[in-house]
């Protein structure tokens, strides 16, 4: 039984195949999406527990993402971490102003991503 259901949202395959990879061995069960609008769409339908988030995306950037999402009520109530390469300050302080709980910056190691994760599903 999966603890809880993860949209993990990216444009790189590779990146969301690892992701999905080693998030199902921790025993969540994942969903993907690789663009903004198919995020938007799965997060409605599928209503997951918690979003994983990409902020550099070809079209809807992450952070136009989670403004969105947060402004829908169907998916306002949902947390998101938002994952990047980006490490300036502005970017992370924009991400948290449009909602997310949370900022990783990628490289990270999946051991602290699913412990903010769990912080998170609280």
């Amino acid at each position: 039984m999966s603890e809880a259901k993860i949209l993990v949202v990216d444009d790189e395959p590779d990146a969301l195949e690892m992701l999905k990879f080693r998030l199902d061995k921790e025993d969540f069960q994942v969903i993907t999406a690789t663009q903004g609008i198919e995020a938007l769409e799965r997060a409605a339908r599928e209503q997951p527990s918690l979003i994983l988030l990409d902020v550099l995306m070809p079209g809807l950037n992450g952070c136009e993402v989670c403004r969105r999402l947060k402004a829908t009520e169907a998916t306002k109530a949902i947390p998101i971490i938002m994952l990047t390469v980006k490490t300036e300050t502005e970017s992370k302080i924009e991400a948290l102003n449009m909602g997310a709980e949370d900022y990783i910056t990628k490289p990270f190691e999946i051991k602290e991503l699913v412990a903010r994760m769990r912080v998170a599903l609280r």
